[in-house]
């Protein structure tokens, strides 16, 4: 749902990430986020390394390089039973696309569903991560389809406080986004600065 979706989905090999974040479904096996991280780092030892991430052990992925070098790609996973706060990773409503990598199939969310959580994101967090997210947004902006329910932010206070402040740093990026997003409180009253205009 991060980086790895933004490469994937935009097809730009130089969109680069340091860790793949998971979204899965709990079904009736009860194999929730964090059972499946134990099950990863006791039953596959050779492919997956413990890394502590704030406090919390999950798997990375140990990538080997050419040269028989190691690098560890950490992996988070999340499930919408254990985040139900996150309505967004309920996997039963959220739009979804399958790709065909190498021949297998790969699911991810929706370019319409990641560039409403890159524009939170941005809004959320400050520093490179949302310079980022920023980055992202523009990278999605012409894949997303407008009209889906994941760019209506017609009644969420929060998403339109983010789009505000995105396009107050980003005004450029006000018709691409006008074009997809559902949000007439932000731009039937948004203007861009006389200052950005001329630059």
């Amino acid at each position: 749902m991060g980086g790895a979706a933004v490469c994937l989905l935009t097809h730009d090999p130089n969109r680069r990430t340091e860790d793949v974040d998971l979204v899965i479904h709990v079904d009736q096996r009860q194999i929730t986020a964090d059972r499946l991280t134990t099950q990863l780092l006791t039953s596959f030892p050779s492919d997956f390394g413990p890394v502590n991430q704030f406090g919390h052990i999950i798997p990375a992925y140990r990538l080997r390089l050419p040269g028989g070098k190691e690098q560890l790609v950490e992996l988070e996973v999340f499930d919408y039973q254990s985040w139900p706060q996150r309505p967004q990773y309920n996997l039963q409503t959220a739009s979804r696309r399958t790709l065909t990598i190498n021949g297998y199939p790969v699911k991810t969310f929706s370019p319409e569903w990641i560039l409403r959580e890159k524009i939170l994101s941005q809004y959320q967090r400050q520093g490179p991560k949302a310079q980022t997210d920023i980055r992202d947004v523009e990278r999605l902006i012409i894949f997303a389809v407008p009209g889906t329910p994941e760019l209506d932010f017609s009644h969420t206070e929060e998403l339109k406080a983010a789009l505000a402040d995105l396009l107050k740093n980003w005004p450029g990026m006000q018709q691409a986004l006008k074009q997809k997003i559902n949000c007439p409180a932000i731009f039937n009253n948004w203007y861009a600065p006389l200052s950005s205009l001329s630059e």
